[in-house]
């Protein structure tokens, strides 16, 4: 009976404690938790983010990638408009210009005989992205489509486009017809350098006046990240034009820019999905200016007045060495999470420079990098001026003198002719001695008895 009541005491005891351990057996393990990624231009095909005032690219996706851009196209057509002029030219459309164009493709239904301005033409071909309009401005500017798609591969190998072909003015569908991400970009700054091209694309709508045939049109912008109209889930404060593209084989394109903070960024997105009625290249576009403005800042990463280094002076007045210094500070667009001391310092100097030293002379220079993005070259100059030893100068000159193989065969001809004349002077001397002593010699006289 004792030996019952000490197990069930035992029992009792240890209870709470197996019932514990069961417990935290049960319990699921403990996780990190998971901080949610975007990933970048998911879908696709190519994507670039580039910043115009530092020249970097803050993200690449396939650049060089050849593809169908769709009517990114006619942001090559709207350059060589551009660069035509004669705005107020008023054109008559033609028959031919309808030639290669598909039922169900951008339009704004002008007619042929329609007369409107090269302006609103241009109008018509970039915020409603339509086909005859481009049409009937290159017959216009080029006497026919055939010689105006000349003009723009031509237009495109003097930008330095090396992966573009164009065959059409509007960018429908055809297998010799295609480009890349990173020629795109080369094709938009060159517009771009035209405000009246900007201008035209950040509308969000426009009014075209009657013409001879149609009444007034209303065009409305295809670019949602500009406007609320269609889904205001797209839309994005900061964007600036640019061109939007879709064909069943290019998928989603869009050019798109935006300024914010100091950075001025140029977004390209080709060949991105609609999922689930989702339009993706809005999306994408959206998601890497975010990225950008949130993950890059401009910088000072060097500053004029930094002294890191130091170089040997020779014949310098009671100084041996001179401190350099960048001649001016450096500001570059960096990963904000980024340490200046992280950054690479690569630093060309001379082992050692002659005196006399003027204060800002230019001694060497430093290029500043970091992974394979280089920020910039700043020359490094003297801090202060280093005057010459005139005592050191005058024995460098001698010994520089010196040096100098003819001299030292003059002074070894001297030398010898020294150490002949001495010789010479020597041997004379010795036979004369001698001659003395043979003429002042008479023999031994002989004592008389």
């Amino acid at each position: 009976m004792r030996r019952l009541l000490c197990f069930l005491l035992i029992f009792v005891i240890m209870l709470p404690f197996c019932v514990h351990a069961m417990e935290i057996e049960d319990e699921p393990p403990a996780e990190d938790p998971v901080e949610e990624k975007i990933e970048l231009a998911a879908t696709a095909r190519s994507a670039l983010v580039y910043e115009t005032l530092s020249g970097q690219f803050l993200f690449e996706k396939n650049i060089h990638e050849r593809t169908s851009v769709a009517s990114l196209t006619k942001i090559m057509t709207a350059l060589l408009v551009i660069e035509y002029g004669g705005f107020a030219e008023m054109v008559t459309a033609q028959e031919t210009a309808y030639a290669d164009l598909v039922p169900g493709g951008s339009t704004q239904n002008i007619v042929p005989g329609e007369i409107m301005s090269v302006e609103y033409l241009l109008y018509c071909a970039l915020i409603s992205s339509a086909n005859e309009a481009c049409n009937i401005l290159a017959e216009h500017i080029a006497g026919s489509i055939e010689a105006f798609v000349e003009m723009m591969n031509q237009r495109a190998r003097e930008i330095g486009c090396l992966n573009t072909n164009f065959v059409n003015t509007h960018g429908l569908t055809h297998d010799d017809q295609y480009s890349t991400a990173y020629d795109v970009l080369l094709i938009t700054q060159e517009t771009m350098k035209h405000p009246e091209f900007m201008e035209i694309v950040n509308h969000t709508s426009k009014s075209i006046p009657a013409t001879n045939i149609s009444e007034g049109r209303a065009l409305y912008t295809t670019n949602h990240l500009l406007s609320r109209r269609t889904l205001s889930t797209y839309y994005y404060h900061l964007a600036q034009g640019i061109k939007t593209g879709y064909t069943s084989r290019a998928g989603f394109c869009l050019v798109s820019s935006a300024a914010h903070n100091g950075l001025s960024l140029i977004t390209i997105v080709l060949g991105c999905e609609r999922i689930d009625g989702i339009v993706y290249s809005f999306v994408e576009t959206k998601e890497l200016m975010e990225w950008a403005f949130d993950m890059f800042a401009y910088r000072v990463i060097i500053r004029a007045t930094d002294e890191f280094y130091s170089v040997n002076v020779e014949l310098g007045k009671g100084v041996s060495e001179v401190n350099v210094k960048p001649r001016t500070s450096l500001t570059a667009l960096v990963p904000k999470d980024l340490d200046n001391a992280d950054i690479e310092r690569r630093v060309t100097l001379p082992d050692s420079v002659v005196a006399p030293v003027a204060r800002g002379q230019e001694l060497g220079e430093i290029t500043l990098s970091y992974g394979n993005t280089v920020y910039g070259t700043i020359p490094l100059v003297a801090d202060f001026e280093v005057e010459l030893s005139q005592e050191e100068s005058i024995i460098q000159d001698i010994m520089g003198v010196m040096q100098q193989p003819w001299i030292r065969y003059a002074v070894m001809a001297i030398i010898a002719v020294i150490l002949l004349y001495v010789i010479a002077v020597l041997i004379y001397n010795t036979k004369r001695r001698r001659s003395r002593i043979r003429g002042n010699y008479r023999g031994k006289r002989r004592r008389r008895r």
